[in-house]
């Protein structure tokens, strides 16, 4: 049986409970979302699957630590299929800024409200030490004042009052000390430069949010004050994933945004993107020039990437056989003497990334073709060049014949 405050306690009984409630809580079991951690995820413990209503753990992998937010109690448990999963940095990004956006209209006051605070605390210490020096300076005076006014005589007495001066005197520089010590450390006036850089840095808190010296955890427990739950649905078929932000207090917002998916067909606009690829090969578009209107009528890769490029267009074309990719070293497209960087490199029996490193040095004779590919222009005589190019020794004897073969043989015009 517990009978409360029968005797005397190390701590009190709300402060008992107040520890009880935050160990409960660092558990991590259903009803808690756990203690915050130091992984990258933002939603570790807040998370909650839309469809089944169970926490989604928090996956990393990957040499840069890519985190995913995974439904797994279903296979774990009872082996039923995986529920669902989504990248973490998309809803990580958007919690973050409505959290950003929720503080950004109190933060001013909240500042002058701390710096406030600071100089109010500052004076109840600098109030509270002046009432004990003071008290020992009294106690000081009055055991002289005690000691002087004893008879000689008295030598007992004398002797006492003596030893109560002294332990006064001794007191009161403690006391000294410590005072100093405080003054010393405790946090000093806020000047107008102080609080014009407080005043920027709540003008800009995104960049505090995601400022180095600001750590995940701290990150972590700014969204607990904020956000009760988050609950995500993620549709399968499709890039979209609905999200529900329940706000401590009860208010309750809906959002939608898109998740990277490893297939194009996955994509909301993927027959419309392929329609308009079809008209543009049709046009008879480059791949740079299909991938530049791509990334202009606001389509995206399936993928982590942002934009569109000459490759990655290429590739989705020959997926979808609307252009046909030429077979290695083939020689479509070329006129006499030039040769692709791999049908050159079999020519002069040297390796590709000698050609290449040729190329970005200018040694050679090039052009771009339609595709952005280089072009490799090479006579009789320019093949004796590379030749001899390649098979001088790099040597200070030689210098003067290097810097000769270095310098391409113009194409003769046609």
């Amino acid at each position: 049986m517990l009978i409360r405050d029968r005797l005397p306690a190390y701590i009190s009984w709300d402060r008992f409970q107040a520890n009880q409630e935050r160990l409960a809580a660092n558990r991590a079991r259903k009803e808690w979302p756990g203690a915050s951690r130091q992984g990258h995820s933002l939603l570790a413990g807040l998370l909650r699957c839309g469809r089944c209503g169970r926490r989604m753990i928090v996956l990393y992998s990957g040499l840069k630590d890519l985190h995913s937010y995974t439904c797994t109690r279903g296979p774990t448990g009872t082996g039923e299929p995986l529920c669902q999963s989504l990248p973490g940095p998309v809803l990580d990004e958007l919690i973050a800024g409505r959290v950003l956006a929720a503080v950004e209209p109190a933060a001013l006051e909240a500042s002058l409200a701390a710096m406030a605070g600071v100089e109010r605390e500052r004076a109840e210490l600098a109030g509270h030490w002046r009432l004990r020096r003071e008290r020992a300076d009294q106690e000081v005076d009055r055991a002289a004042r005690q000691y002087q006014a004893c008879e000689p005589e008295n030598r007992l007495v004398g002797r006492e009052l003596e030893r109560r001066w002294e332990e006064s005197l001794k007191g009161r520089r403690r006391l000294e000390e410590e005072y100093e010590r405080w003054r010393r450390a405790a946090p000093g006036r806020l000047t107008p430069e102080d609080e014009r850089a407080i005043r920027s840095l709540v003008c800009d808190l995104p960049a505090v949010w995601r400022s180095a010296t600001t750590t995940q955890a701290e990150r972590q427990r700014i969204a607990r004050l904020l956000v009760e739950r988050v609950s995500v649905v993620v549709d399968k078929s499709s890039e979209r994933v609905d999200v529900e932000l329940h706000w401590a207090g009860g208010p309750v917002e809906s959002h939608t945004l898109s998740r990277p998916v490893r297939r194009y067909d996955l994509l909301s606009g993927y027959s419309q993107m392929v329609e308009r690829l079809r008209a543009w090969c049709a046009e008879g578009r480059s791949t740079a020039e299909i991938a530049d209107r791509l990334n202009a009528e606001g389509f995206r890769p399936a993928k982590r990437a942002d934009r569109f490029n000459g490759g990655m267009t290429q590739r989705l074309l020959c997926r979808l056989g609307l252009i046909h990719r030429r077979p290695h070293g083939s020689r479509s497209g070329l006129g006499d003497d030039e040769y692709r960087p791999g049908g050159l490199s079999q020519r002069l029996g040297i390796g590709r990334d000698t050609i290449r490193r040729w190329l970005r040095a200018g040694w050679l004779t090039s052009r771009l073709d339609a595709e952005g590919h280089h072009v490799i222009w090479a006579d009789s005589s320019e093949l004796s060049r590379l030749r001899e190019l390649h098979a001088l020794p790099r040597t200070w004897a030689n210098e003067g014949r290097l810097a000769e073969l270095c310098r391409p043989n113009p194409r003769p015009e046609r």
